[in-house]
């Protein structure tokens, strides 16, 4: 009898590689991966990791199964939603955050689905961008293969989800092959929050643009405490002032190319 609808799959759609994990019910775990190319003239810059993972899923993929599916944050674009009274319903976050997006990306704003997170009474929260195209073309994928979609999130949102009980007050780096994204919590609160294309093959560099944010937020979150997940990149180095804890990558655990 084929248990398959029963296996647990984890993809992570990246400009770089895709990563299938299969966890089968009662099976060891496996994990498949493949190299993206680079987009075309006439390609999204996210077709590629398109492509790769429909032939992933082509190969390894459990018809029937759960699928989560996590988006690297090269392909997200995120803004802070400030907390207000006002703005507690669906709908006026979702308008919020849609102006502050466009503040930053201008009508390119118009192309993205926009999703924010639970509120919390008295505090800040997160608002993520993903193409539109994107998406739609993902949820077709899994249903094609006949896959139950359980979740599609961005990477940051993911491994904060991940990390929650051990992040109520401090800094997390989620360090990528070519991005950088810093969030800064205050007794579990988000308050600043930076998302960017960053120099990560150069050592030195990325330390030295890190500090920086550091110096530039110690006014928005308080300590000297940070926490890395990196992915294909080495943690940089800060001064010794800095307390560093080295943390696996909550999606799809530690990758390498």
């Amino acid at each position: 009898m084929l248990l398959s609808w029963l296996d647990r799959l984890t993809l992570l759609i990246h400009p770089h590689r895709v990563v299938l994990e299969r966890q089968p019910w009662r099976a060891t775990a496996s994990r498949h991966q493949a190299d993206v190319a680079l987009p075309t003239a006439a390609e999204t810059d996210w077709q590629p990791a398109l492509t790769a993972a429909d032939a992933l899923l082509r190969v390894h993929g459990a018809r029937g199964g759960s699928l989560r599916i996590v988006v690297a944050d090269h392909f997200v674009r995120y803004t802070i939603l400030p907390w207000s009274e006002n703005l507690s319903s669906p709908k006026a976050r979702q308008s919020m955050a849609l102006a502050l997006l466009k503040h930053t990306l201008g009508d390119k704003v118009h192309g993205l689905e926009i999703t924010v997170d639970r509120p919390e009474f008295a505090r800040s929260g997160i608002a993520a961008g993903i193409d539109r195209r994107l998406l739609a073309a993902l949820r077709t994928s899994a249903k094609l293969h006949r896959l139950h979609l359980s979740s599609l999130r961005p990477r940051l949102i993911t491994e904060l989800a991940a990390r929650k009980k051990q992040l109520p007050d401090g800094w997390f780096a989620c360090i990528d092959r070519d991005w950088l994204t810093l969030a800064g919590l205050r007794r579990g609160e988000i308050g600043c929050l930076h998302s960017h294309r960053a120099n990560t093959g150069n050592a030195p560099m990325l330390a030295g643009e890190l500090a920086g944010l550091l110096i530039a937020e110690s006014a928005a979150v308080d300590g000297k405490k940070l926490f890395i997940s990196s992915c294909e990149v080495a943690a940089p180095t800060l001064s010794s002032d800095w307390e560093t804890v080295r943390w696996p990558a909550a999606v799809c655990g530690e990758i390498h190319a």
